[in-house]
């Protein structure tokens, strides 16, 4: 196969050959989804003319290819990618095949003494997308001189496929002329992974925020609750469940020592999420449910007795429709010395109401208030102590057997560059690696964490600025945003929907890295998985940092896997 592409041109008269310009050149190549390609980069000593994946059924696998004008600026250039041929007729459907156009953030400065200011690659543009099926205008695109254009393609593998080998093609087009056939084999596995994440987790969102981002002012509370399905969608599919939501509570009114609670629209905002119908059959994950929810405030209740009795009644109302297991309440967020004994005070007045709600607290376990949290959750920066660690964490009194965790900019430094102390942590900045992106469920198997907290992930819709030009905040390149917003302006099309980052699709890869590592628990034995697992990481701020090695792994287990079940059926 030819490496480089030749784009002819009309043919001219044999006197003006000397002024003609040279034709236009482009090198391509193929890469997996933990590389991070920025415009300047230089190309692979050997190019990669091809595509070999691996995945489970009911599993999202993507890979990249990448573009480079080597002469002048190229004008028109697209990628199709056809149906994938299976064993004995099958055939996965390029239905199931997602492409994007990655569309690079300048940077002004880095993250952490491991990010890098400049241009790079994050928002992801579908050629048409996944929510409404609209076209949009990012292909075709055209190809500046010197300049790489990597395009995300994203497969997803439904549960029905027959294990085995598919092959198909990434054709591109010049000039809306075929120019050449990447050829793309897929490996799947003979085992599936569930719709609905094992590792709970919860990151947040702000409903009004993205209103506020997409029509430009608030409106109605209707558009509130329709911005906040779409988002929560988009969260579930990368297996994700949010907080916060619209942040509109049911309607309640009170009555001496009755509350009276109208649950219709609250109901229907979170009720497909929780009953997993918001997945519908024909779509990715279908099934899928929220692994967690927040108990959401209501300002009509004032005194503590109608706190409690808003509490309880919200108690028997997720009993009555099977979501208690997941309802949390989120008690304090850091608190400080001087907010302990009014946490204190609010959380056994929670527990009041009724014992069983769980109150969540983002701090490392205290003996001193073991009835009042049963949801502890501590930076991951306290799980291992580091120099310049009693800066950020209290000691770690004790283990629960309930243990929480998030990420902050205690890992990247929170009002600029930091220095030493910041180095190996994971985190969900743009200028961090692919490894440090999806890193977390493994480091999570490890410390045995039950479950994640992050903060928002749309929090620069909620400032002052455009969320495309500007997701700079608390010291880092797109800390607590992992969405853009995808107006008509923007990306083409006539309807809003939410960008997706590459940050988010690698979340959603380490997500389901943890479920192949469940899956390994359960058939092999947890020393088995425990195995794997610490062949990547060393301690919470040192694992392996090569993508290489990370894919060798799980490539490992899946074969594990994929035999095992063969062998049990």
């Amino acid at each position: 196969m030819h490496r480089w592409l030749i784009l002819t041109v009309a043919a001219v008269p044999l006197v003006f050959a000397g002024l003609r310009p040279p034709a236009p050149t482009i090198v391509w190549w193929t890469t997996h989804a933990l590389d991070k390609v920025r415009p300047y980069d230089a190309p692979p000593e050997k190019l990669k003319d091809s595509v070999q994946i691996s995945a489970a059924r009911n599993e999202f696998e993507s890979f990249q290819v990448v573009f480079r004008a080597d002469s002048q600026q190229v004008e028109s250039v697209d990628l199709e990618i056809s149906d994938l041929s299976g064993p004995g007729g099958a055939v996965l459907s390029r239905s199931h095949i997602t492409i994007y156009f990655e569309r690079f953030m300048s940077l002004p400065k880095p993250s952490s003494i491991e990010g890098t200011a400049g241009e790079w690659p994050d928002a992801l543009i579908p050629r048409v997308d996944r929510y409404i099926g609209e076209k949009r205008n990012a292909f075709p695109f055209h190809l500046q001189d010197k300049r790489n254009q990597p395009i995300w393609v994203e497969v997803y593998v439904p549960p029905s496929t027959r294990p085995g080998t598919y092959r198909g093609n990434a054709t591109v087009w010049i000039n809306e002329k075929r120019d050449v056939s990447i050829p793309v084999t897929l490996d799947v596995w003979n085992f599936a992974l569930p719709s609905t994440s094992s590792l709970p987790n919860s990151f947040g969102f702000n409903g009004h925020g993205a209103l506020r981002q997409h029509a430009g002012k608030y409106t109605n509370d209707g558009d509130v609750r329709r911005f906040t399905y779409l988002y929560t969608k988009a969260a579930l599919w990368h297996r994700l469940s949010l907080h916060g939501g619209s942040m509109i509570p049911p309607l309640v009114e009170f009555n001496g020592r009755n509350v009276d609670i109208d649950w219709k629209d609250y109901d229907a905002e979170v009720g497909p999420f929780l009953d997993g119908t918001a997945l519908t059959r024909s779509e990715p994950l279908s099934g899928a449910k929220a692994t967690s929810i927040d108990l959401r405030k209501s300002m009509a209740a004032q005194t503590d007795e109608q706190k409690v009795l808003y509490w309880r009644a919200y108690a028997k109302h997720f009993r009555e429709k099977g979501w208690f297991n997941r309802l949390f309440n989120y008690l304090v967020d850091e608190p400080k010395p001087d907010q302990f004994d009014d946490m204190v005070r609010q959380g056994r007045l929670v527990h009041n109401a009724d014992i069983e709600l769980k109150n969540l607290v983002t701090t490392a376990p205290r003996t001193e208030w073991n009835d009042v949290i049963n949801i502890w959750t501590p930076l991951v920066n306290c799980l291992v102590p580091k120099p310049g660690f009693d800066d950020f964490c209290d000691r770690m009194a004790e283990r629960r057997a309930n243990l929480w965790w998030y990420q902050s900019c205690a890992s990247h430094g929170c009002s600029g560059v930091g220095g030493e102390y910041f180095r190996g942590w994971p985190g969900y900045m743009i200028d961090y690696s692919g490894v440090a992106n999806r890193v977390m469920p493994w480091l999570a198997w490890k410390y045995d964490i039950k479950g994640e907290l992050y903060y928002n992930i749309n929090e620069a819709y909620s400032h002052n600025h455009d969320a495309w030009t500007d997701v700079y905040l608390f010291g880092g390149n797109g800390d607590g945003t992992l969405v853009y917003p995808g107006r008509p302006r923007n990306i083409g099309g006539k309807t809003d929907i939410p960008i997706e980052s590459i940050r988010l699709k690698l979340i959603r890869e380490g997500l389901e890295d943890y479920e192949y590592l469940t899956l390994l628990s359960r058939m092999g034995g947890p020393a088995m998985a425990a195995e794997y697992v610490n062949s990547l990481v060393t301690n919470a701020f040192t694992f392996e940092r090569d993508p290489g090695k990370l894919y060798e792994v799980r490539q490992k287990i899946g074969n594990k896997l994929s035999t095992m079940a063969a062998t049990a059926n």
